[in-house]
């Protein structure tokens, strides 16, 4: 999840979600496509003779800005967001050097509460198929939903040789992606490290190591004859992170020096003054608060975060407890890890979600998927009493080790109205010290 930020006196085009909101034009180079709809366009209000006039002058300004950045014409730098810029989510960028294009990112997004019937929202793969031909390779920063959830329906737009670039956490996240959808070509697949180059379309790229809410996240060094490009991805300065990788400032220090043209920044937090707290305080935290529960314990956070789920097994391990996961979302990521060698959890160690009641309370945690109210997640099921793996009683301890994410607000309060009902401790909040943001702060920027 990221807004990003471009400085440069590269022109570039912003391309936005539908909203329910009226426009004469658009001047984006490709439009979004939502998935779950009968329809493939979202539906927008008549205006009689005007939809037209509309029409054509979106024609017109998308003719010229498809010849701007078509051939030698144009700058020889060419950037083009798809997704995520000025948003949140839906990362997909093409950046170029003259006709030669890599797409960084392919990524959802998931829709508002008043978009429904939507599910997800992607990038437009109308454009990309078109383009396919210019399309030379595609480079993921980091496996986070928004940035690898729109693979199954952009790898299909594209040229079936072209190379998909990644690290080893994010391509094990890819693999069975790819499986699950019928998709997977091992040979299209290449696996990078941090600061090994390679050459990927007109680039020679160089990964750099950041921190963030997953593992083995980069940034990525872009050079070419006419100049080089810094791309963030998202990130944080994180400097205790509790897998030892430290955001690679010495990188930037060198790189600062060699001169970048275009520098093109997460911002998510950039309203958020000072820095972000490092996970290793969080880790803290948790075990603060499993140590003083004396019933059974509940933890819900991002499936996501590794990290995270280390610092509760930790917490559990001090405290002479086992660990149970709840959620189909909590083992994907873990089995991922785990083949990549950066598990911090065994998963033949995990009690079974079957044999939760075979244990005191005092004697297990359990993880869940649900932070956000998702209405099949474990904790929002077991909120309305339905979940088939536990039960909430007055004596559990609810530790919301999260962020309610802009736009879930309604819907996580109601669950959290219904686990209050029945009685269950919820801890959360900022003062509680149980969530760090993987974007950094005004400080950081």
């Amino acid at each position: 999840m990221a807004a990003s930020t471009a400085l440069s006196l590269c022109p570039y085009i912003l391309s936005r979600r539908p909203t329910p909101r009226k426009r004469l034009f658009s001047c984006s180079v490709g439009s979004t496509t939502p998935i779950g709809t009968r329809r493939t366009n979202v539906p927008r209000r008549s205006s009689g003779r005007l939809d037209g006039a509309r029409k054509s002058m979106e024609d017109s300004v998308q003719r010229k800005m498809e010849q701007f950045y078509e051939g030698t014409a144009g700058p020889p730098l060419r950037v083009l967001p798809i997704g995520g810029l000025g948003e949140i989510g839906m990362n997909c960028m093409l950046v170029g050097n003259y006709d030669r294009y890599i797409l960084i990112d392919a990524g959802v997004m998931f829709p508002d509460y008043d978009e429904l019937g939507v599910q997800k929202i992607i990038p437009d793969t109308t454009f990309i198929k078109k383009w396919s031909h210019k399309i030379e390779a595609v480079v993921i920063t980091h496996g986070h939903e928004d940035h690898i959830g729109a693979l199954p329906w952009v790898i299909p737009a594209l040229d079936p040789h072209t190379p998909i670039y990644a690290s080893s956490f994010t391509m094990e996240l890819i693999k069975k992606r790819l499986k699950e959808n019928g998709i997977f070509v091992p040979s299209r697949l290449k696996v990078f490290k941090m600061r090994k180059r390679f050459t990927a379309g007109p680039f020679e790229i160089e990964p750099l190591r950041v921190t963030h809410s997953i593992p083995d996240c980069c940034g990525l060094v872009l050079r070419c004859a006419d100049g080089t490009i810094l791309h963030t991805g998202d990130w944080k300065i994180d400097e205790s992170p509790l897998d030892g990788n430290i955001f690679d400032r010495q990188f930037l220090e060198d790189l600062s020096k060699e001169g970048v043209t275009l520098m093109m920044s997460d911002s998510t937090n950039v309203l958020s003054p000072g820095r972000t707290t490092s996970e290793r305080v969080v880790a803290d935290a948790l075990l603060r608060h499993i140590s003083n529960a004396k019933g059974r314990i509940i933890t819900t956070q991002f499936a996501s975060n590794i990290h995270r789920l280390g610092s509760v097994k930790a917490a559990a391990d001090l405290t002479g407890r086992k660990l149970v996961f709840v959620g189909m979302s909590l083992r994907t990521y873990l089995d991922a890890a785990w083949k990549d060698g950066k598990a911090p959890i065994d998963p033949s160690t995990l009690v079974k979600a079957e044999d939760i009641d075979a244990y005191a309370p005092k004697d297990l945690i359990i993880v869940t998927t649900g932070s956000q109210a998702e209405p099949r997640a474990a904790l929002n099921l077991a909120s309305y009493g339905s979940s088939h793996s536990f039960k909430l009683n007055k004596e559990d301890v609810i530790l919301y080790s999260a962020k309610v994410i802009p736009g879930n607000e309604s819907r996580v309060m109601k669950m959290l109205n219904r686990i209050s009902e029945i009685g269950s401790t919820i801890v959360m909040g900022r003062n509680e010290g149980l969530h760090t943001s993987g974007h950094g702060y005004r400080g950081e920027l």
